[in-house]
């Protein structure tokens, strides 16, 4: 269970944005000092910047545990480092707010100036609602009907959304937070009076329960289940609560007021919007962005019946998706020009410039040397650079300092004046640096989600005396996706005036989800289980053949921790000419061509689909259908290197071809004669499928993979003690 529900919200003082950071300690942080500030410390690192203000919910009783605790010198003084670089300190108050009898009561835990950050009971109010709406997005509450399809709703209603309110809390903290924030942010309901309450379902009873516990109430909860009951339920005589689990039209509360139920007494966990005429509403969608994007019906849709909270189409078979060159990504061919061949490190070096070991990560010698790149830089500068701008910030990676020095000679040459704009090295930059600076221009080279840029923004924040100009300039961005990349500029052009600072980046070219290299961290821990095995789960292989099929599989992963699996040759896999994404631009020098780059053009080709805006070619998967990445890519790619990269950059579900039979033969049959034609170009790719077999990545209906591993093995036999090693160990337990 998780100790710590933590959020980041935001307050305006003063015309300028302050960062609040929201954590909400679970009951295992209580236990002891050192819990209690791990949970704090949870949500710190995991905070976008260090906060202005730290706000602590504590539930009920708690209080005094948490003052106690709160001053372990040693772990206080800790925990206060955490909050200072460079000697200030960035974040200038920490509250407990103590959820009492239904209200909210505020303890200064620790200020840091002597004007700090002043709390009022409606801010801790309105930040409590915000996690709320925020913890509703975390958890998909709310649901999109495909397209071409609707939600038909237990009340025969017709939409495009259905909110799943159990869904709102999936920890014993997230449950606490929400039953806290139903007792409290619900006014006028006296609990303590209330004899039955009732819910529309009893997927809501959890919640309901633990607001009651926490009042102290001892009320019966009955379900009425949705409409079934609802013309049966009678106006009682005793105080009572009505709870409705969620609302997109208000119809239930409207209809149990026609029968002369008191508004004051029904309440909404989750509505689409406020509705004060009809019931108390706890969470409001419209406050959140879940609601963009929400199509009307048009009559033509085909319905998902809704069973209560369920849906009765889960039934429909997944959605086969065959990449081609509608998934072509925009900017690929732009950054392979430059970076192809030399420019792309190797899988999973080593980057000493930042100390760590990214899965792709690209040269700066060749975004240096780009003649486009620099010409685009020159005219970045020249038409958006602000006149105002004297101070160039560049982060240390071994790569921005370059570019910084380039637009650092554009100031001085474009202001004409004697005085030298003035250059510095992130972090090593302090509140002096920037004393009289009237504009900055922060530049890196790459970036990926931004985390190091979001840090720069916020340490310039502190650091300026008074909000001035500022222009962000990258050269390639690498992030996971369209969306984790859109956040970043928002994160990063916000300030306290009207006026948005500037963004600039040159080439964006999204790569998926990092778990790609947890495939490499996945084959190292099937080394192990098979360094450990000591029996056969055929009879047809004995345990010293087994033994040596074991020895084999570990020895390859071993020699493959910076590349792809090799053929069962012991050759590398290599790329031929054709290859559809590359449009003929590196057919004369195909033997050139690495690993890393085909692995980063096949892992872009994957995220575009993913983000496809035709609903047909989108690989990315709803509630009420699963999508799959088609058999036929594997026909359509059949160099091996590509069908290993395919299984590389996917992600589990996309490969998950268990849950129709009819694709979990087509497969169980495609991979036999990879299998069995290892030593043949066609089966080239052997040890990868069989990896990706064997790790559960790739997966198969039981039985079919059962009887695929018995066939293979005993058509291989010992003519390729690795392939059966992975065979073996893919062979699933009965």
């Amino acid at each position: 269970m998780d100790n710590v529900l933590y959020f980041n919200a935001e307050k305006d003082r003063d015309g300028q944005r302050f960062d609040v950071l929201c954590a909400y300690l679970g009951g295992k942080a209580w236990q002891d000092s050192s819990s209690f500030y791990a949970a704090l410390e949870k949500a710190l690192k995991n905070s976008d910047t260090l906060p202005d203000c730290i706000i602590v919910y504590v539930a009920s009783g708690e209080i005094n545990n948490c003052l106690h605790y709160w001053e372990n010198k040693e772990l206080h003084d800790s925990f206060l480092g955490r909050l200072s670089k460079n000697n200030v300190c960035f974040t200038k108050a920490l509250y407990f707010i103590e959820l009492r009898d239904g209200r909210f009561k505020i303890y200064e835990g620790y200020t840091s100036s002597p004007n700090p950050f002043q709390l009022q009971t409606k801010d801790v109010t309105d930040f409590y609602s915000k996690g709320l709406h925020k913890l509703a997005e975390r958890n998909n509450v709310l649901h999109i009907a495909p397209a071409g399809h609707t939600f038909k709703h237990p009340s025969g209603r017709i939409s495009k959304m259905f909110i799943q309110s159990r869904d709102i809390a999936a920890t014993e903290t997230e449950l606490q937070f929400v039953a806290n924030g139903f007792r409290t942010l619900v006014k006028n309901v006296d609990w303590l009076k209330i004899k039955t309450v009732y819910i529309d379902t009893m997927g809501i009873y959890s919640i309901v329960k633990e607001a009651a516990l926490t009042a102290g109430c001892s009320a019966n909860i009955e379900s009425y289940h949705s409409y079934d009951s609802l013309k049966e339920l009678n106006l009682p005589s005793d105080d009572y609560l009505v709870v409705i689990s969620a609302s997109t039209s208000g119809g239930m509360a409207r209809d149990l007021i026609n029968r002369g139920f008191c508004k004051d007494k029904i309440v909404t966990l989750i509505d689409v919007k406020a509705r004060s005429s009809l019931s108390h509403v706890l969470i409001d969608l419209s406050s959140t962005g879940l609601l963009q994007g929400v199509s009307n019906v048009d009559g033509n849709e085909t319905d998902i019946e809704l069973v209560g909270e369920h849906f009765s189409y889960r039934a429909k078979p997944p959605k086969q998706v065959t990449l081609g060159i509608p998934h072509k990504p925009k900017h690929l061919l732009d950054i392979l020009k430059d970076f192809c061949i030399t420019g792309i490190n190797p899988i999973n070096q080593r980057v000493d410039a930042i100390g760590k070991s990214p899965l792709l990560s690209l040269k700066p010698a060749n975004l240096h040397a780009s003649g486009k790149f620099i010409d685009w830089l020159n005219e970045e500068l020249k038409w958006s650079l602000s006149s105002s701008i004297d101070t160039v910030v560049f982060s240390d990676d071994g790569a921005s300092e370059v570019l910084a020095q380039k637009a650092l000679d554009f100031i001085k040459n474009a202001s004409g004046d004697d005085k030298a704009p003035s250059l510095f090295k992130w972090p090593n930059i302090n509140k002096e640096d920037l004393k009289n600076s009237t504009g900055v221009i922060v530049v890196t080279a790459f970036a990926g989600d931004g985390g190091k840029l979001r840090q720069i923004s916020r340490d310039l924040r502190e650091y300026e005396s008074k909000t001035i100009p500022r222009h962000f300039l990258i050269g390639v961005g690498l992030p996971q996706s369209k969306g984790s990349w859109k956040k970043l500029e928002q994160f990063l052009v916000r300030n306290a005036t009207p006026r948005f600072y500037n963004f600039s980046v040159w080439k964006v070219l999204p790569l998926g989800p990092d778990n790609i290299k947890k495939s490499w961290d996945e084959l190292a821990e099937l080394a192990a289980k098979a360094d450990n095995a000591s029996t056969s789960p055929l009879e047809m292989i004995t345990p010293d053949e087994a033994a040596k099929c074991y020895e084999a599989l570990s020895n390859y992963i071993e020699q493959a921790r910076d590349s792809l699996l090799p053929n069962a040759n012991g050759d590398p896999l290599k790329l031929t000419e054709g290859f559809v994404f590359f449009d003929d631009n590196f057919d004369h020098k195909i033997d050139s061509i690495t690993q890393s780059d085909t692995l980063l053009s096949m892992a872009a080709v994957l995220q575009t689909a993913r983000e496809h805006a035709d609903p047909e070619k989108c690989l990315r998967p709803t509630n009420y259908q699963s999508v799959i990445i088609s058999p036929e890519n594997f026909l359509r790619f059949n160099d091996d290197i590509l069908q290993a990269c395919i299984l590389r950059a996917s992600q589990p579900s996309e490969l998950d071809y268990s849950s129709d039979h009819h694709l979990s033969e087509l497969m169980k049959e495609f991979l036999y004669k990879v299998f069995t034609r290892h030593k043949h170009p066609f089966g080239y790719a052997a040890l990868e499928f069989a990896g990706a077999l064997a790790v559960g990545k790739l997966k198969l209906k039981k039985e079919h993979c059962r009887e695929l591993v018995e066939k293979s093995v005993k058509s291989i036999g010992s003519e390729s003690h690795v392939l059966t090693g992975f065979l073996l160990m893919a062979m699933p337990k009965s």
